[in-house]
């Protein structure tokens, strides 16, 4: 029975945002332009958040010819630019190794190791100070089967599709630069005939956001 536990992971945090107090004491002007656009005061790096999650998975199904035993490993990192308010735009992008070993003919053990990946952009809005919706269009690489050949060797086909998200999330900070999220999001884009649930449950941590 597979059990999947996922936690939140530190993802780059660079930005150091000024107060609101501090501000009306910097009588420094900037010398261009660029140096405005770049400015901590204010400009592009203060409308910065960062954020991402860190999943780990295991799963086997016995001790027989064809069964296997699986561990992933992924990482999720994404950066969001607050254009009005509340109001985010930003890529996302996460990768899941899989270790793979099934046993084959003869009592052997032959194993895998391929990589899923996913790559997207989103849009997020936050409201409440505490919740958020989440809108997100991307693209996904992943192992879809695996099997055994006539050599008894692991082979395995992959399934790319695309991936429409929308959902609700909660954020949590207590004040502090640093949350703690978690969001429960709908594939609208999945086909009708597909096994697979619709819902994802992502969990992870923010920087500024």
């Amino acid at each position: 029975m597979k059990r999947t536990f996922l936690f939140g992971l530190m993802i780059l945090g660079l930005t150091i945002v000024c107060q609101s107090g501090l501000y009306a004491q910097g009588g420094k002007k900037k010398t261009s332009k660029n140096d405005e656009y770049f400015d901590d005061r204010g400009g592009f790096k203060h409308r910065l958040w960062y954020g991402g999650g860190f999943s780990l998975g295991f799963s086997g199904s016995g001790d027989c010819i064809g069964c296997y035993s699986l561990f992933q490993l992924g990482l999720s990192p994404m950066v969001g630019y607050k254009l009005i308010g509340d109001l985010s735009v930003g890529p996302r992008v996460s990768f899941l190794y899989n270790n793979i070993r099934v046993r084959v003919g003869n009592g052997n053990v032959e194993s895998i190791n391929p990589v899923s990946w996913s790559v997207g952009v989103f849009t997020r809005y936050k409201f409440l100070n505490f919740l958020f919706a989440h809108a997100e269009y991307g693209i996904e690489n992943r192992v879809n089967s695996i099997g055994i050949d006539f050599n008894d060797k692991v082979v395995f086909t992959r399934l790319q599709r695309n991936n429409a998200y929308l959902g609700l999330g909660y954020n949590g900070s207590s004040g502090s630069l640093w949350g703690f999220e978690i969001a429960l999001l709908y594939n609208l884009n999945l086909p009708n005939n597909d096994i697979e649930s619709p819902f994802d449950i992502r969990a992870g941590v923010t920087y500024n956001f």
